[in-house]
């Protein structure tokens, strides 16, 4: 009988121990309206170059927001955010965020484009006014750096399209790290230029997942094989006391 106790109470420490180390593991996600659920730009900014005729729209369905193109539906959730235009544009689409410290921030992000310039273009700048210029970038900025920068501005850039890359791209992730931002205040940067045929690049579902990097814990999975292990050496002894019992 002690013994059925102190499997009960060894289970019990174990078990206690496991649920209350995976909850010191911090679940923050620094994004707002990540997955543009809210059918609009609540959180994000939208900026244009002066004169462009295009703009960022959160969509949904299947059918472009202002030009005559199909176009693949959002893959997570009803909305997802798109750039389009009549004519040549320009536009970035932004969300400043504070990256916790102390945390390891593992983020993605869903991306898709449709390139109708059959080509790529990576002009120096990011205007329209440069002829030719047919290209897309995520970056994570100097929040004090200018909307179309390219320079010093530019932190850690996360996509870009070049010269000889697809014209076209399924919804594909693209994970990038922030941890060497933690405890700052960055900004997540998205950017579209079109000066040779229709170019509609969309995104959806910005998300990180933090975790606190200042003490491992084992996961509930591994407290569970601690626990199995202890509980089988356990029965092995009483086995072996029982059976010396009885052959005395």
């Amino acid at each position: 009988m002690r013994i059925f106790h102190l499997i009960s109470l060894m289970f019990f420490l174990v078990f206690s121990l496991s649920f209350s180390g995976t909850g010191a593991q911090a679940q923050v996600d620094p994004f707002v309206n990540g997955s543009f659920e809210t059918g609009n730009f609540t959180g994000w900014t939208v900026v244009q170059e002066p004169g462009s005729a295009g703009s960022w729209f959160v969509y949904s369905g299947d059918v472009a927001p202002i030009s005559p193109h199909f176009v693949l539906p959002p893959p997570v959730g009803v909305f997802a955010a798109i750039s389009d235009q009549l004519e040549s544009s320009s536009q970035v689409l932004y969300q400043d965020i504070d990256v916790p410290a102390g945390l390891s921030s593992e983020c993605s992000v869903i991306i898709y484009y449709e390139n109708f310039a059959e080509e790529f273009v990576t002009a120096p700048d990011l205007s329209y006014t440069t002829q030719p210029n047919q290209q897309a970038r995520i970056d994570i900025m100097d929040p004090s750096a200018g909307d179309f920068d390219v320079g010093a501005g530019v932190l850690l850039n996360i996509f870009q399209t070049n010269p000889g890359d697809p014209i076209s791209l399924g919804y594909t992730t693209i994970n990038f790290d922030l941890s060497q931002f933690a405890g700052t205040n960055v900004r997540f940067r998205v950017a579209e230029v079109d000066t040779l045929n229709y170019f509609l690049f969309a995104i959806d579902y910005v998300r990180c997942g933090t975790r606190d990097v200042t003490r491992p814990i084992p996961t509930l999975g591994e407290w569970g094989m601690i626990a199995m292990a202890g509980a089988l050496g356990l029965a092995g002894l009483i086995f072996a006391r029982r059976r010396r019992v009885r052959a005395a």
